[in-house]
């Protein structure tokens, strides 16, 4: 694979399952070296930069947020424990996790069970996002964000993204053709190979048309 993805560029990954699209995100992450090549941030080799630094300039969004048994303050901050209480409250606002918070008789010291069962796969989502965006990150990957959402969960999701996401260089892995709004650029993987890559729509279109081959069931 060689790809490159400038700052402030908001870019889609689709493909069928098992395509390489969330192996090709925990690269860019530096969750996987590869094997062969390199990775670059800004010119520099992944392997180059330290771990946390990396971490604090990328701010990450799974399909499956990591939540632990303790209140909801101690698991948007524990990512970024320095954070002062009006950042924490601006993170919750904007990802929209004041909504449930400021409806429960604790706040934000509501406990929040063991993988956060006792929460809807939006309101985990919420966390995430409010997570990823505490540090300010100047990249934003997405990884299926709202792949255990209903439709209206994923409508509002998508509207929070998009006011979080412009200033940022985006990265969005999904099959969930509702949040390609949030991209301009779209790339299409099958196989571990880029089969297409460029605008949007036409990229899209092609794919309609079957233009693109082993990946039309992504769009």
């Amino acid at each position: 694979i060689s790809l490159s993805i400038k700052p402030g560029e908001k870019v889609g990954i689709i493909g069928r399952i098992g395509s390489g699209k969330t192996t090709l995100s925990k690269l860019i992450l530096g969750l996987y070296q590869p094997t062969e090549g390199t990775v670059l941030v800004d010119g520099i080799d992944i392997r180059q930069i330290d771990p946390a630094d990396l971490r604090r300039s990328m701010g990450f969004v799974s399909q499956d947020p990591v939540l632990f048994y303790g209140t909801l303050k101690h698991n948007l901050t524990m990512g970024a424990p320095y954070a002062s209480d009006e950042e924490m409250l601006a993170a919750a606002r904007i990802s929209g996790v004041d909504q449930f918070a400021s409806r429960h008789p604790d706040g934000y010291d509501m406990i929040i069970s063991e993988r956060g069962e006792s929460l809807s796969g939006g309101q985990r989502q919420s966390i995430a996002v409010a997570r990823a965006v505490l540090n300010r990150p100047s990249v934003l990957l997405l990884d299926e964000p709202s792949s255990h959402m209903d439709n209206q969960s994923e409508m509002a999701l998508r509207s929070r993204l998009k006011n979080i996401c412009v200033d940022k260089t985006v990265i969005l892995v999904t099959h969930r053709t509702a949040l390609l709004d949030l991209v301009d650029r779209l790339i299409v993987m099958d196989n571990g190979r880029i089969v297409a890559d460029g605008p949007k729509e036409q990229v899209v279109t092609a794919l309609k048309e079957g233009r693109i081959g082993g990946a039309r069931r992504a769009a």
